[in-house]
């Protein structure tokens, strides 16, 4: 490894709460990895954005990004996109919701900052789709320790802002993952809940798999 560590995956979620996709680069503004998160499922009825959080189900489908719009998979079901994606989540989750572009201006639907980062080492056993990181770095690294501080990431350069505190999300049931409360409980005890950390983007540009990565 050259300088502090590389980029060893990266990830972008189309829509809040679906499976996302692993690509070999992406690029990042402001707003984090473009396209990440930029779609969101909406209940017709009480007009709430769903997550994952309360309804884990969503976990179950798949979401990539083609063409402007999104094209959505469901367990036993063809990929989808419109309207028929729509049908395809309803039936999912039990009640009528629409996908949603999230708006323009401001933050996309992400909970707290545009990027999330994960280590390899803290990761360990775990299947990296528990913990939905934007980018999963090989590096000693102790991105703890690391608040506050900056981060180069290829052509981009981010402000770690805070540890990631988890919730029972990570304990759900996924394509080929059984739900497994123990991560949570592990989480509780070694790590104060947190995995990962949130960070804001500096410098915008292009990430690559394998890129060097540096402390600045």
């Amino acid at each position: 490894m050259s300088g502090d560590g590389r980029v060893a995956q990266l990830w972008r979620h189309p829509v809040k709460s679906l499976q996302g996709e692993r690509l070999t680069a992406v690029t990042v503004d402001s707003r984090g990895v473009v396209g990440d998160r930029s779609w969101g499922v909406r209940d017709t009825a009480s007009g709430t954005l769903l997550s994952a959080k309360r309804h884990p189900r969503l976990l179950l489908a798949t979401a990539t990004v083609g063409g402007e719009g999104v094209i959505v998979s469901t367990p036993g079901h063809a990929p989808v996109a419109g309207r028929d994606a729509d049908a395809a989540l309803s039936d999912l989750v039990g009640r009528r919701v629409r996908v949603e572009v999230a708006p323009e201006v401001g933050p996309a639907f992400v909970d707290e900052a545009p990027l999330h980062l994960l280590t390899d080492s803290a990761l360990a056993d775990w299947d990296v789709r528990r913990f939905r990181p934007n980018v999963l770095l090989d590096t000693p690294l102790d991105l703890d320790e690391l608040v506050g501080g900056r981060l180069a990431l290829g052509a981009v350069t981010v402000e770690i802002v805070k540890r990631t505190r988890r919730c029972g999300m990570t304990t759900a049931a996924q394509p080929g993952l059984a739900k497994d409360v123990g991560v949570l409980r592990t989480l509780a005890l070694e790590r104060d809940l947190c995995q990962g950390v949130y960070a804001r983007v500096v410098t915008s540009g292009r990430i690559a798999a394998d890129d060097a990565i540096r402390v600045t």
